[in-house]
């Protein structure tokens, strides 16, 4: 596969006797997960999947195309879903968060304070690990209009408003 795949779901569970199985998406809308195309397992084999309903927050129950009873479905547990970047942006200027990793950081100056090394989230937003480069330890700060004052994706760069940084 040439272009980068993004991890979009994982089958967690059978759902019923047809086949059906429940899926965890990563999606913002998890229903739209079945409208990317390809949806590709970790070895690049394709799966054709319809949404059947939407169980909860982030759950959605799902057939595959050629899975017609439980015990095939039960099979897939487990399965990693994942999908082309290139199907997911619409346009150059768009930009995944995990495009973010290894971007400077840059304070309310302008001054390249850090680099930013992981992305968290734990249910409540997205928070981005930065290693301060005048420190020998890293900040957090939320991922929200009130916390980053721009980005740039061509430069490589996230400018921050140092008000919201939370060093350890």
């Amino acid at each position: 596969m040439t272009s980068e795949k993004v991890l979009i779901g994982k089958i967690i569970n059978a759902h019923g006797i047809k086949g059906d199985v429940k899926i965890k998406s990563f999606t913002t809308n998890p229903c739209d997960l079945c409208n990317y195309t390809p949806i590709l397992k970790q070895d690049d084999t394709e799966l054709k999947i319809k949404l059947r309903s939407k169980s909860n927050s982030d759950v959605i129950i799902a057939s595959i195309e050629n899975i017609d009873d439980r015990n095939k479905a039960e099979t897939l547990k487990g399965t990693e879903l994942f999908t082309l970047k290139t199907s997911i942006l619409s346009n150059d200027d768009e930009m995944l968060l995990s495009d973010l990793l290894h971007f400077k950081v840059l304070d309310n100056n302008e001054n390249e304070i850090g680099e930013i090394i992981d992305i968290l989230n734990f249910g409540a937003g997205d928070i981005l690990e930065i290693k301060l480069y005048n420190k020998e330890k890293t900040a957090l700060i939320s991922y929200n209009k009130h916390s980053i004052l721009n980005q740039n994706k061509e430069k490589g760069f996230v400018k921050i408003d140092t008000e919201h940084l939370l060093e350890s």
